[in-house]
């Protein structure tokens, strides 16, 4: 006597794709990223030209920026230091860059407040480029006398080793703002802690979804994700970056198009199925 398999074990039919797995060597499964890539590379061409051309940066002001100027006042304030980090990581990474561009407006304001600013760096590469960005923002500031070299610290290539070096930063020198801009890992609670521990605000901003509940949870004000790279753009003003930011929002805004389209064409699949309809549904499941 056949044994009764229960009707939820039966594992469920496998539908047929309606574009090949391959086709003339291509592998079509990976065609929604090409789809991406070629949108996104469109719209970053043409808003680049556009804002070269003259037209308008659309970028509103994040509250993380307001954050960053208090922290800098207060320092000001209080007569004591603003310590800068811009990650960990080395300039080839792209949150490095993010976190250099918001060094150079955190070094002008600074420097028109007459604040001592120090940088501390994990990579000599980044030093260097720290180094030239400082003083050319306090050189644009009419103040070139606020550049300190010994300021400008490289501290170990070690991640703990840089992370002591750091804390002993907060512990003697007592800076009233910490700032963290860039790619941060397990260290990243274990700075903040010790900043918060020396009485200092902080402000943070970091790509790494692991790590912001570390900053949210320790510093006064957190950029989280895409927001520090849009507080990048809106900073350094590069119509390069600039156009970066836009292009990719305008690429959302397509992907949110494609879902309302899909949503309704799955609802009206469920209401009247016919062949047509949910070969169709198939056929944007594989293309995006």
């Amino acid at each position: 006597m056949a044994a009764c398999v229960p009707a939820w074990s039966v594992a469920a039919p496998i539908a047929e794709r309606v574009l090949p797995k391959e086709l003339l060597y291509f592998d079509v499964t990976k065609l929604p990223v090409l789809i991406a890539l070629l949108l996104f590379g469109l719209f970053y061409v043409w808003l680049y030209r556009q804002t070269k051309a003259g037209r308008p940066m659309k970028l509103r002001r994040l509250a993380g920026i307001g954050a960053i100027e208090e922290a800098i006042a207060r320092a000001t304030e209080m007569g004591r230091p603003v310590l800068f980090i811009p990650g960990i990581n080395d300039i080839d990474d792209i949150q490095t860059l993010a976190g250099i561009n918001i060094l150079s407006h955190v070094a002008y304001i600074a420097a028109e407040y007459d604040t001592p600013l120090i940088v501390a760096c994990r990579r000599s590469v980044v030093l260097t480029i720290s180094e030239e960005v400082v003083k050319a923002a306090s050189l644009a500031a009419g103040r070139p006398e606020n550049y300190i070299p010994n300021n400008m610290r490289y501290l170990s290539d070690d991640q703990f080793a840089f992370t002591a070096g750091v804390n002993g930063i907060m512990l003697r020198e007592r800076p009233a703002s910490c700032i963290y801009q860039g790619c941060f890992y397990s260290e990243s609670l274990i700075l903040a802690e010790t900043g918060y521990v020396s009485g200092a605000i902080q402000v943070a901003g970091t790509a790494n979804v692991a790590q912001l509940p570390f900053f949210v949870a320790a510093c006064d004000f957190t950029l989280i994700g895409e927001e520090f790279f849009a507080a990048s753009a809106y900073l350094s003003r590069d119509p390069s970056v600039v156009a970066s930011i836009e292009a990719a929002d305008w690429l959302k805004m397509v992907y949110l198009i494609v879902i309302f389209v899909g949503v309704a064409l799955a609802t009206a699949g469920a209401l009247m199925p016919t062949p047509e309809l949910m070969k169709l549904l198939e056929l944007l499941k594989e293309i995006f």
